[in-house]
């Protein structure tokens, strides 16, 4: 019976070379990589594939449904409820603006905040890095690079002996 892995984690002690290792993954053609960091490295988005502007669509769809929610909920209750005030026309337009204009922030935010949870995979209430050693220092002092086992390229000796050249510990992340 084989054991499964979730991968193999490589710990690294500076910043750059976290950033070399992992542009030589990448190189190396691995595409499953995870990098852990203290603070906010902007050299490892392009090389991680983290470009991604999903968050963003999330909350123009939920800024959309937002301000149509808002406008249908006037409109509705003014052709259901029609009142006669000073000779103005049943849809004004203009006075739909500022309902319509919460609404479409409101549900913006709304869209953004679940689906950066969403795309996050938040709650995470169990990872399998949360048992490793190395990775409580990993927003402290250490700097992770985790390749996964459901890589193409993935081979348990091949891929440990390539990480064990360039950090300075490598090891096996049970799944």
């Amino acid at each position: 019976m084989t054991e499964r892995r979730y991968g193999l984690l490589a710990d690294y002690a500076h910043p750059q070379q976290l950033i070399e290792a992992a542009r030589a993954a990448r190189s190396a053609g691995y595409t499953r990589l995870e990098a852990y960091s203290p603070f906010p490295l902007p050299e490892l988005e392009p090389v991680l594939g983290q470009d991604s502007n999903r968050a963003y669509w999330a909350g123009i769809l939920g800024a959309l449904a937002g301000g149509g929610l808002g406008l249908a909920m006037q409109l509705y209750a003014n052709w259901s409820y029609p009142l006669d005030i000073g000779g103005r026309p049943l849809i004004a337009l203009q006075g739909f603006a500022v309902v319509t204009f919460l609404l479409t922030v409101t549900g913006g935010a709304i869209g953004a905040l679940f689906g950066v949870l969403f795309l996050c995979r938040l709650p995470l209430l169990h990872h399998p890095l949360f048992e490793m050693e190395a990775f409580k220092r990993a927003t402290d002092d250490r700097f992770l690079l985790c390749i996964r086992a459901d890589d193409p390229l993935f081979d348990e000796t091949g891929t440990a002996l390539w990480l064990a050249e360039r950090a300075v510990s490598v090891s096996e992340v049970p799944a």
